[in-house]
């Protein structure tokens, strides 16, 4: 029980830090996109995703770097119906 509030208590640093450096964390990440953690480690691996902060063992994705990355895959929704397309 003790250790479990623990590293609760290291998570709640580790997201006010990152507020503070305008960073999101991978659990971040990981929530935005409902993604899994071997998706995000995969992207990272394959240059895929938003930019990001080696720290130690921590990633870090500033938040503009996510906003590009957001950016980039952004769809324009098309006027056609899909009756019209057929």
């Amino acid at each position: 029980m003790e250790a479990q509030a623990a590293t609760e208590n290291q998570l709640d640093r580790l997201r006010n830090i990152a507020d503070k450096l305008d960073c999101l964390t991978e659990t971040d990440i990981m929530l935005l996109g409902k993604l899994s953690q071997s998706t995000v480690e995969a992207w990272r691996k394959r240059g895929q995703g938003p930019a990001y902060i080696l720290l130690g063992n921590r990633y870090l994705y500033p938040r503009k770097a996510v906003a590009k990355y957001l950016e980039s895959i952004t769809r324009e929704r098309t006027s056609v119906s899909a009756k019209e397309a057929l």
